[in-house]
């Protein structure tokens, strides 16, 4: 009875017959549930911070972020790619799946105690008392966050987003409702930390609820030497580029203090959260969809361009509509207190504007097994990025986040060069994808400055906000609408709504 129980499960959670059932529609559907949970998300974030940064100070937020930069580059070891190998393999196996569960459960246990270790040295480097119960906290989270990565990838494997939709949005609630509480109760930066901490521990119960796959207790770890072969390459690849991207914050730190840390970090967070809200579903869809096409190349070819311009179509309007009206954004978020950020705020945009569709690079090499050339890429990559911050930390937070747009777009050419290497996507493909958004986003933030400046002066922030968001997206649908060509690409983002309601295509194309 145990075995049938056994076989029936592997059968559920590791068969990948779904690949074969119109993989378009369930890559659309399960974008568009992944994208309504980060909606939803989203929202209720946007809310807290309001909320939270009225109560809280930009200290308080600079004082976590001063453990979080280390501690999340130490937490790059805790799944070593392992899941992403899971999702990416087309036959993977109970003993498989089983093996690695353990692997990130020792690893967790192992960074976990790392992290404790190191409270005495981040006081000693930072000269704050504070961040040393900060960091015990962190490490028990850790290893608590080490039993989910396996139920997670197989909700991936099997395109379960409507599930992992329902546990990011009861983590975030529950996560949220305790942070505020805290903070209204007056514990201060402990109200940051109980936050994210408590969603680690809700999300990984939501996964273990939604997944029913259980861990037995032998542990063979012959067979996956492919999977940690695998795993390794984009294990280091996500450390190396973990530390790259964290050097400002630790510079930041060191050098302006927790004040300036705050309000450079509050800025990075408060843009990236819409644009996480688009790229991150669509990335997780992509990924287990590219990797079943790995093996036929004009399909491959043909997802990856609808993909590429589904993405730039929404991220890079949105992207400038956000620098345009940063002032606004902040003042109304997180109140007058936090207007230091908006400037940086702008300068961080120029970055983020291409960030989105640049770094589908990786999806490119990591669905088709080149984790080996992912590493390589994330060596070079820091290299500049690093050597960009050390400069740019001579003019403050301000020099921090131009030397990062110098850097992104002096190496953007030749990092889609060496991406696209071997395979069916090339650099010239990839910019006439996303010529169309560029241009018709910048223009489209042409007319909302203008707007801004010479119309909506006088109107106050609560109406100038969403009035200036309602001219940027009336000018840039009428730009799509001015040729055929780009008549027929709003068409394609128009049907894709539809798209998720479709039933099933009986043929299976994509």
């Amino acid at each position: 009875m145990e075995t049938s129980v056994q076989s029936a499960q592997e059968n559920r959670w590791f068969s990948n017959s779904h690949f074969k059932e119109d993989l378009k529609s369930k890559a659309v559907k399960g974008g568009f549930n992944t994208i309504g949970g980060q909606g939803v998300s989203f929202v209720l974030t946007i809310l807290s911070t309001a909320i939270m940064a009225r109560l809280l100070t930009p200290g308080d937020y600079g004082l976590v972020t001063m453990v979080t930069a280390i501690t999340g580059f130490i937490t790059i070891f805790q799944n070593l790619g392992l899941s992403s190998a899971v999702i990416q393999k087309e036959i993977i196996t109970q003993q498989q799946v089983n093996a690695i569960f353990w692997i990130n459960v020792l690893i967790s246990f192992g960074i976990a105690l790392i992290t404790a270790a190191i409270a005495p040295l981040l006081v000693f480097l930072f000269k704050e008392p504070k961040l040393a119960n900060i960091t015990l906290v962190f490490a028990l989270s850790i290893l608590f966050a080490g039993f989910a990565p396996q139920h997670n990838a197989l909700l991936k494997r099997r395109m379960y987003f409507r599930s992992l939709s329902f546990i990011q949005i009861g983590s975030t609630v529950g996560s949220i409702l305790i942070g505020i509480a805290m903070a209204y109760l007056g514990a201060g930066y402990w109200s940051i930390v109980v936050m994210m901490t408590s969603k680690t521990v809700l999300a990984t119960i939501g996964a273990w609820i939604a997944c029913d796959w259980r861990p037995t207790f032998s542990f063979n770890t012959a067979q996956i030497s492919s999977f940690i072969k695998f795993g390794s390459g984009i294990a280091a690849f996500d450390l190396i580029n973990y530390f790259s991207r964290n050097v400002d914050n630790v510079l930041i730190g060191k050098y302006s203090g927790p004040l300036a840390l705050g309000l450079y970090s509050k800025a990075y967070q408060l843009l990236m959260l819409p644009i996480t809200l688009l790229r991150d579903p669509l990335n997780s869809v992509t990924l287990p969809a590219l990797s079943s096409l790995q093996n036929n190349g004009e399909k491959f070819r043909q997802f990856y361009q609808r993909f590429l311009f589904t993405l730039s179509f929404f991220s890079m309007p949105l992207v400038i509509y956000l620098a345009v009206f940063s002032e606004e954004l902040i003042i109304l978020l997180l109140g007058p207190q936090w207007v230091g950020a908006s400037y940086v705020f702008k300068l961080l945009a120029i970055s983020s504007f291409i960030q989105p569709v640049e770094t589908t690079r990786g999806l490119i090499m990591i669905s088709t097994g080149q984790t080996k050339r992912h590493f390589i890429w994330g060596v070079i990559n820091a290299i500049f990025v690093i050597t960009g911050f050390l400069i740019g930390i001579r003019w403050g937070m301000e020099g921090i986040a131009i030397s990062y747009a110098i850097v992104n777009y002096l190496i953007l050419y030749p990092s889609l060069k060496w991406a696209f290497k071997n395979s069916q996507i090339t650099v010239k493909l990839f910019f006439s994808e996303i010529s169309y958004s560029i241009i018709f986003s910048l223009l489209s933030g042409c007319a909302m400055f203008v707007f801004k400046h010479f119309i909506g002066s006088s109107l106050p922030t609560l109406i100038l906000f969403p009035l200036g968001f309602i001219v940027g997206c009336g000018v840039y649908l009428l730009l799509w609408q001015t040729k055929p060509a780009t008549r027929d690409k709003l068409k394609y983002v128009m049907e894709l709504r539809h798209m998720v309601f479709q039933r099933k295509n009986k043929n299976g194309a994509v």
